[in-house]
This record gives C-alpha cells, sequence and structure tokens, in this order.
C-alpha cells in the first residue's frame, strides 16, 4: 500500500477532517496524491478568458481552486476505476494524439514550448494525455448513450405540452423611470410620460417618440422589445399588451419603477413545435441527461467504496 495513503488514512483515525497533508498536496484519493501544482492547472482551465491578463479576488480564486479539486478528484476516482476495469491506452495511441496536436500548432518545436507554458514537461504532458484517453475510453465504455429516433418519438408523444411555443406578442415599449432617489422623480417621470402621450396623440411616430422619450435601452431601437412571451415585462404592462389588438397603443399604465405606454405591432398564437423540429435539440438534452445520470451514479458508487483526504 502507497506510503502517503497510509499516512493520511492515519490522520484520518487520528484527527478527522483537520488532517494536516503535506504543503505541496492538497487531497488524497485511494493513495494517490493530488499535488498543488494539478489543482492550479485544473484552475487555468476553469478561468475565463477575461481573466488571463488581470488578477482575480481571493474569494473568486478559492471557489475555483475548490472546483477544480472536487473535479480532479472525480477524474481519479474514474481513471483508477477505469484501470481496475483493464481500460487502457497504447503509447502508439498517446504518439498519435501528440502528433495531432503537434500539427495544429505549426510545429513540433512550438508545440513543446505551448507545453513548457503550460507548465509541463514532455514526460508529465504525456502523462496527462494517457489519462484523457482512458477516460474518453470509460465514457463510451459505461457512460455514453445514443437516443434512438424511436425513444425521441416516443417522448416528445408523451410530451408534446413540453414543446409548444407560447403565445407572443411583438410590442414597442416607452418606459420613463422613476428615480427613488429623487424625491421630485415620480413627478418628473410623469411629466415626461405625459409629454410623450401627448406626442403619440398628435400622430408622432411611436419609435421616434420612444427614443426621445424612454429611459429603458430600448429606445436605442424606438422601443422595439421584439416577441416576447408572457414573463418578460411587469405583469400590469403585460395583461394591457396581450389583451390589445394589433397596432393599438395602451394608455399611460403606471408602475412602482415608472410609467409605461405599449404599442403592439404583431400577435403569435400558441404552436405546436413539430418532431422534425425539436428532434435534433432533444436528442442532445435526454444524451446530456442520461449521460450526467450515469456518470453521477458511477462516481457516487466509487466514493462509498473510497478514502478521501482534503
Amino acid at each position: 500500500m502507497n506510503k502517503l495513503f497510509l499516512i493520511a488514512a492515519l490522520a484520518v483515525s487520528l484527527f478527522g477532517e483537520k488532517t494536516l497533508l503535506p504543503e505541496s498536496t492538497v487531497a488524497v484519493v485511494n493513495g494517490i496524491a493530488i499535488s498543488v501544482d494539478e489543482r492550479d492547472k485544473e484552475v487555468g482551465k476553469l478561468l475565463p478568458k477575461a481573466y488571463f491578463h488581470s488578477s482575480i479576488d481571493e474569494e473568486k480564486l478559492k471557489n475555483l481552486q475548490e472546483q477544480a479539486l472536487e473535479s480532479l478528484i472525480e477524474k481519479t476516482l474514474l481513471y483508477s476505476y477505469a484501470l481496475s476495469k483493464n481500460i487502457n491506452t497504447t503509447e502508439s495511441e498517446i504518439d498519435e494524439v501528440m502528433t495531432n496536436l503537434a500539427a495544429r500548432y505549426g510545429s513540433k518545436d512550438l508545440f513543446e514550448g505551448a507545453i513548457k507554458r503550460l507548465g509541463f514537461t514532455k514526460a508529465t504532458f504525456r502523462d496527462a494525455v494517457k489519462k484523457d484517453e482512458v477516460l474518453k475510453k470509460l465514457y463510451k465504455q459505461e457512460i455514453e448513450v445514443e437516443i434512438s429516433d424511436k425513444e425521441l418519438r416516443e417522448y416528445y408523444d408523451k410530451n408534446m405540452h413540453k414543446f409548444k411555443e407560447p403565445e407572443k406578442v411583438r410590442v414597442r415599449l416607452i418606459h420613463v423611470r422613476n428615480n427613488p432617489e429623487d424625491p421630485e422623480g415620480r413627478e418628473k417621470a410623469k411629466k415626461r410620460i405625459d409629454e410623450a402621450f401627448q406626442k403619440l396623440e398628435e400622430g408622432e411616430y411611436f419609435a421616434d417618440v420612444a427614443a426621445k422619450y424612454s429611459t429603458a435601452m430600448s429606445r436605442i431601437k424606438g422601443g422595439d422589445m421584439g416577441y416576447l412571451h408572457r414573463g418578460r415585462l411587469q405583469k400590469a404592462v403585460e395583461d394591457v399588451a396581450f389583451s390589445m389588438d394589433i397596432n393599438k397603443t395602451s394608455k399611460i399604465i403606471e408602475q412602482d419603477i415608472g410609467y409605461f405606454i405599449v404599442k403592439v405591432e404583431d400577435k403569435l398564437v400558441p404552436n405546436q413545435l413539430s418532431f422534425e423540429k425539436i428532434k435534433d435539440g432533444l436528442a442532445k438534452d435526454l444524451k446530456e441527461k442520461e449521460e450526467s445520470r450515469r456518470k453521477s451514479e458511477l462516481l457516487k458508487r466509487l466514493m462509498q467504496n473510497s478514502v478521501i483526504v482534503k
């Protein structure tokens, strides 16, 4: 048995969750150590590109480190399980992956330079490739599923209510916000919306009035909000919009956050989406859900029979 595993297991029995691991180690999974360096490389994968050339706050970094560690623990459990099932990869398969990666960089030297910048040696990168290839094989063998057309059709027929486009209205909106920090905010907003309504009464185009008087971002598009289903606007505003006829303009609608005027330009009735239209998206969704379920169940079984020290 691995010496580090014995030390970690003994520490758990003596100190429980307050185990002190070596400074270079952040976790031990069934005797396999996960180093700070491995965790930090995994953090780099999770970081949005926007953070690559800037600093992040301590709390954000801590959350990313926790996510990275959980990911590495899962990968370690799955990798060990794969090896126990005699799922492995050959040196020639690793060579092929390395060759393909080098080709993407245009030359062997550029590829090796990129590896170095990522903090790998050629040997440690090759080892990482090996683990990834083993995990891919495990995924294909025990987790990956294909949803047949028959299964998709049966799901669609039983759940047709899930594949309906709701009633929609296309609206233009004038929204004059009330500034709660201004004692005269509501009075000023009311004056502005009254002026806008007067312009509409005088025959000015709704888009022009919205561009001039609305304080919402939609003013840059003449108040055009596009097609909206229920739940996208203030309830009182959408109740008016959905009750109006096409090409009609509402009266002023007063709300706590300000005042609204709505114009309805088009309406779409609820529409049942055809099987062919939703087929590809449904297949992707069901596949992802089933594979996620299988992976979660496998990890749950593996964790129940593992010693994990963090």
